[in-house]
């Protein structure tokens, strides 16, 4: 083989290992990617679920600040699974094009390439035969050296055809790849952003000194021996908290999670 052709076959040959070596290598990053992201989506479960159970046990402020964290971060739980059965649906990952990596493609490259290699020894054997032969079987070696050639040149434009589809369909692969991918996570974070800025003014909005004072309140209850008078005045105050609490229960409906306000929003829809 002539070494023009000899190096424009080697680097095809480089083309499809490379392909197959870096392709091979993203896909299982992808799928190891995926599965990670499955895990946080699990702990994730595991942390709302904890954070009821702690909210039960609270005083009312820090109950709903919790509450509230509980149902959105579960709800954001929700866009994440979304994403994993978009981005893995069948078990399988954003699939590669069987044609680049079953090895199809590498074997019609070994194919060819042996053909060439073989019309190309044939050539040279030819051409051997039109040297040492006389000149009534020079005609027939030429002849079978012409049709030789072009049979290497044959096999050389498939080969050339093979390369440029595997090319082609390589880079539709990955364009599909990554633009589904780069999609699906943009999806994912612009809904997870959006639940969280409301998760974040609910726990800025929470009332911590009003737990402490709540709580203080109690326990100077439980200590102290009320007398007529003090409870004739304590009377006055509950009153007074009574009429001020309305505003703060008033306060306490607007201060709900966002996935409540989501679901109370597709009620009113139906």
């Amino acid at each position: 083989m002539c070494p023009s052709r000899d190096l424009q076959v080697k680097t095809m040959e480089q083309t499809v290992v490379h392909a197959e070596k870096h392709l091979g290598e993203i896909c299982s990053l992808l799928a190891s990617y995926t599965r990670k992201t499955a895990k946080l989506r699990d702990k994730a479960d595991l942390l709302v679920a904890r954070l009821f159970d702690f909210c039960r046990t609270e005083d009312p402020e820090l109950q709903l600040g919790l509450k509230n964290l509980a149902e959105d971060l579960a709800m954001v739980q929700d866009y994440r699974q979304a994403e994993l059965l978009i981005m893995w649906p069948t078990g399988e990952l954003l699939s590669i094009s069987p044609s680049i990596l079953n090895g199809g493609q590498p074997t019609d490259l070994k194919k060819f390439n042996a053909d060439l290699k073989r019309e190309m020894k044939q050539l040279r054997q030819l051409e051997k035969i039109r040297l040492r032969d006389p000149a009534d079987r020079q005609s027939i070696a030429e002849v079978n050296a012409q049709k030789a050639s072009n049979n290497a040149q044959r096999s050389i434009r498939q080969l050339e055809e093979t390369i440029t589809d595997f090319q082609r369909q390589k880079l539709e692969d990955i364009k599909r790849i990554f633009t589904d991918f780069i999609t699906v996570e943009m999806l994912f974070h612009a809904k997870a952003l959006e639940v969280y800025t409301h998760t974040y003014q609910n726990l800025e909005a929470m009332d911590t000194e009003k737990d402490l004072q709540s709580r203080n309140t109690f326990q100077h209850q439980r200590a102290v021996e009320e007398t007529p008078e003090q409870e004739e005045e304590d009377e006055e105050e509950e009153e007074e908290e009574d009429s001020g609490s309305e505003t703060e229960d008033g306060q306490h409906t607007t201060r709900q999670s966002y996935a409540a306000q989501y679901a109370q929003m597709h009620r009113w829809q139906k």
